[in-house]
C-alpha cells in the first residue's frame, strides 16, 4: 500500500511539472507578442507626437491660380515632401512644391506648395494631407 501511494504522488507531481512547464511556455510567448505590441505603439506615438506642421497664410490675402500655401514644420523631426495631397473644398487637386521636391523638411522649414485651381470669390477651404497621414485644414476667402 505504502509504495502504490509513493507512486501515484510521484505521477502526479510528474504530470503537474509538465503541465506547468507548458503552461510556462504558453504563458512567456503571450507575454512577449505583448510587450512588443505595446512597444510598438509606444514608438507611433511618440513619432505622432515629434510630427508636426502649419499652414501659415494670412487667410484674408490668397492668391488664386495658382493657390499658394505655406507650410511650416511646427515638428521637433524632419518630415518628408514626397507625397503631399491637397484638398480644395473636399476635391484633390494637383500640386507641386515650389523649389526642391525632395529637401528634407527640417523643423522650422517654411515650403511653398502651389495648387492649380481658379477659385470662386468667396470662402473656401484647403486640406494639406503629408505622406503619414498627418494633415491639417485651413479655411480662407479669395
Amino acid at each position: 500500500m505504502g509504495l502504490s501511494t509513493s507512486a501515484t504522488h510521484i505521477i502526479f507531481f510528474i504530470a503537474s511539472v509538465v503541465i506547468a512547464g507548458g503552461f510556462i511556455g504558453v504563458a512567456a510567448s503571450v507575454i512577449l507578442n505583448i510587450s512588443d505590441g505595446i512597444e510598438d505603439r509606444g514608438n507611433m506615438i511618440g513619432k505622432q507626437l515629434s510630427e508636426d506642421f502649419s499652414i501659415i497664410n494670412d487667410p484674408q490675402r490668397m492668391s488664386n491660380n495658382p493657390l499658394l500655401l505655406y507650410l511650416k514644420n511646427t515638428g521637433r523631426v524632419a518630415l518628408s515632401t514626397s507625397h503631399i495631397t491637397v484638398l480644395v473644398d473636399g476635391v484633390i487637386e494637383e500640386s507641386s512644391i515650389v523649389g526642391d521636391r525632395n529637401i528634407s523638411w527640417m523643423p522650422g522649414m517654411v515650403i511653398t506648395v502651389a495648387v492649380e485651381v481658379n477659385l470662386a470669390s468667396g470662402h473656401h477651404v484647403a486640406k494639406v494631407i503629408l505622406e503619414d497621414g498627418l494633415s491639417r485644414e485651413f479655411e480662407f476667402e479669395v
